[in-house]
Order: C-alpha cells, then sequence, then structure tokens
C-alpha cells in the first residue's frame, strides 16, 4: 500500500505544519502578553504616580486653607488697628485743638489783666483781644 504510506506523509506533513503554525501562534500569544503585561506596569506606575499627585494637591490645598485663615486674622486685626488709629487721631486733634483753645483764652484774660492793670479802657481792651484774635487766624 503505497498510497496509503503517501497518504500518511502527507498527513504527517500536514500536521507538523500545523504545530509550527500553533507553535508560532502561541509565541505571538506570548508576546501579546508581554506586551500587555508591560501595559499593566506601565499603568500601575500611572496610577501610583496620580495617588501621589492627588496626595500632594491634597496637601497643597489644605496648607492654602490655613494660609487663608491666617491672612483672614492679618486682615481683620488691620482693619481694627486703622479704625483704632482713626479714632486716636481725631481725640489727639481735639485735645490739641482744646488745648490751643485753652492757651488762647488763658493768653487773652492776661491780657486782659494787663490791659486793667495799665489803666486802658474796656474799649481798647476790646480792640487789643480782636487784633490779637486775627492774629492768630492768619497764622492758620
Amino acid at each position: 500500500m503505497p498510497g496509503d504510506d503517501i497518504t500518511i506523509e502527507v498527513l504527517k506533513d500536514i500536521r507538523r505544519e500545523m504545530r509550527e503554525r500553533f507553535d508560532a501562534v502561541d509565541r505571538r500569544f506570548d508576546a501579546v502578553g508581554r506586551r500587555f503585561d508591560a501595559m499593566d506596569q506601565r499603568f500601575d506606575a500611572m496610577d501610583q504616580r496620580f495617588e501621589t499627585m492627588e496626595e500632594r494637591a491634597e496637601l497643597t490645598s489644605q496648607r492654602l486653607d490655613i494660609t487663608n485663615e491666617r491672612l483672614g486674622v492679618v486682615e481683620s486685626t488691620l482693619t481694627t488697628l486703622a479704625r483704632r488709629h482713626r479714632a486716636t487721631h481725631r481725640l489727639a486733634k481735639a485735645a490739641a485743638e482744646a488745648a490751643t483753645i485753652a492757651k488762647n483764652a488763658a493768653t487773652d484774660a492776661a491780657e486782659t489783666a494787663r490791659a486793667a492793670l495799665a489803666g486802658q479802657s474796656r474799649i481798647e481792651l476790646r480792640v487789643t483781644d480782636l487784633e490779637s484774635r486775627v492774629g492768630r487766624l492768619e497764622t492758620r
């Protein structure tokens, strides 16, 4: 049965070719599997990086919140100090004006007393008083 031998040989050749093809396909699948494994590792590394970035962003956000609170305290303190400064300035200005008025009144009283001692008339005292007031107004 020589025909059977050829058939068997052909079948063996087909089987060998199929094995070779399957082996090639298996090698390709293995290569694709290795590529997918490498991609998975890269994705895992990227996930870790993103998690680290998220943690850093959260810490930065918390720090900014703390800084904003501190700046709010500084702002309110500065506002209070400015208000107190304005009030103190007004009081100091009023006290200075009151002191000037008191000084002028004392000067006028002294001039009046000197004039009375010198024997000046009432009208002369008034003219002298008026001249001193005009002089003060002109100096302002």
